[in-house]
C-alpha cells in the first residue's frame, strides 16, 4: 500500500493501518507490506528525540492484530525497533533498529528484519541490522528490504541465493528518485525475484515522497504501478505466474 503517515503520532497510524488492512482484505490480498517506520512516519530526529519504540509486545499494535485476525491477513509494518532486535546485537540502552514487524493472521507479531543498510541521515540514530529477512507465508518465501537495501546489488542478491521468491521493499524515496526507485526494484527483479515496493506518497518527515509503489515480475517487468497519491496495489502472484507460464507454453 501507499499512504502518508502522521509523523509521531502512532495511534493515528495504526488505525490508517488497519482501514488498509480491510481494504486489501476485501480486494482478495494475503498479504500487506507498508513503508518504512510506516508505524511512526519517517522522522529519524523525532524518533531519536524522543526515544520512540514499537516492539512485537506494544498495546497500540492491537487494533493491527484484531485485524489481521479478523480478516486472515499478514501485515509487514515499519517500526522503530530495539535494541535488541532479530540480531542480539545491541545491548540494553543502545540505539534502535528500522525494523520490519511481522503480524501473522493468528496475531502473533514478532520482528522480522532491521534494515542493514543505513542512509546518511540515520547513522548514530539506528543501529544497522546484521541478518537477513526471509519469511514463509503460504508457501512463498518472503525476502525482507528496508529502504537503502535496495540500493545495494548485493542485498537483493543474497536473498535470491538463499531460495527468496518475493523481494518486499518497505521504502521512503522522495520526489525526483522515480527512476533511481524504478531502476532499483528492476534490478532486483532480474534476480529472478518477484518484487513488491510500499512506499510512502505526500508529506512525511523525510521530505515529500514521489509514490509510484508497485509490483515488478521476475525478469524486470512493470505489472503495477501506482500514481502519487494514496492507493492499494493488489496483486494475485500465483494467477500471474501461471498466466506466464502458460503463455511460454504455446
Amino acid at each position: 500500500m501507499q499512504d502518508g503517515a502522521v509523523d509521531g503520532d502512532v495511534p493515528t497510524n495504526v488505525e490508517r493501518h488497519v482501514a488498509w488492512i480491510e481494504r486489501a482484505a476485501d480486494d482478495g490480498a494475503a498479504l500487506t507490506v507498508f513503508p518504512e517506520l510506516s508505524v511512526t512516519g519517517y522522522e529519524p530526529d523525532l524518533i531519536d528525540l524522543h526515544r520512540m519504540r514499537v516492539d512485537p509486545t506494544d498495546p497500540r499494535l492491537d487494533p493491527i492484530r484484531a485485524a489481521c485476525r479478523r480478516r486472515w491477513v499478514h501485515a509487514l509494518i515499519g517500526a522503530p525497533v530495539g535494541p535488541g532486535g532479530p540480531d542480539g546485537a545491541a545491548s540494553s540502552g543502545g540505539p534502535p533498529y528500522i525494523g520490519v514487524l511481522h503480524i501473522a493472521p493468528t496475531g502473533a507479531t514478532a520482528v522480522a528484519y532491521c534494515k542493514r543498510n543505513l542512509d546518511t541521515g540515520e547513522i548514530g540514530i539506528f543501529a544497522a541490522g546484521q541478518v537477513a529477512g526471509l519469511l514463509d507465508i503460504d508457501g512463498w518465501r518472503i525476502g525482507l528490504a528496508v529502504g537503502r537495501d535496495a540500493a545495494v546489488p548485493g542485498h537483493a542478491e543474497q536473498l535470491a541465493a538463499t531460495g527468496a521468491d518475493v523481494y518486499a521493499v518497505g521504502a521512503l524515496y522522495r520526489l525526483g528518485s522515480d527512476q533511481r526507485m524504478a531502476d532499483q526494484m528492476a534490478a532486483a527483479a532480474a534476480r529472478g525475484l518477484w518484487v513488491v515496493l510500499a512506499q510512502y506518497c505526500g508529506g512525511t518527515g523525510g521530505g515529500p515522497a514521489c509514490g509510484r509503489s508497485g509490483v515488478w515480475s521476475p525478469g524486470g517487468a512493470e505489472l503495477i504501478r501506482l500514481g502519487t497519491s494514496s492507493g492499494l496495489a493488489v496483486v494475485d502472484l500465483a494467477d500471474v505466474a501461471d498466466a506466464e507460464a502458460g503463455a511460454r507454453g504455446h
